[in-house]
């Protein structure tokens, strides 16, 4: 196992970060980003109507849709968590 000290973990967690948000920003409306067998990022323009003020916002939703290896393991954690087994 490695041990790794803990400004090595934060320094590598800002890195991923910056390149996670850097990603983020690149990728055009509809396009996604995968994180190997994790999962996908999906950046899609959005349009809603505001009723307090009667303007149309656009912004962009960030969907993500995680792949069956790790639904798998986030379920297994809720099982053993309520024991429902």
């Amino acid at each position: 196992m490695n041990h790794y000290t803990q400004q090595e973990l934060e320094t590598a967690y800002q890195i991923v970060q910056e390149d996670l948000f850097n990603s983020l920003l690149k990728i055009k409306n509809g396009e996604s980003i995968r994180l190997t067998n994790l999962g996908k990022f999906t950046k899609k323009e959005r349009k809603q109507k505001c009723n307090l003020d009667d303007k149309n916002y656009v912004y962009y939703h960030l969907g993500f849709k995680p792949f069956s290896k790790l639904k798998s393991a986030l379920n297994e954690q809720v099982i053993n968590k309520y024991k429902l087994r």
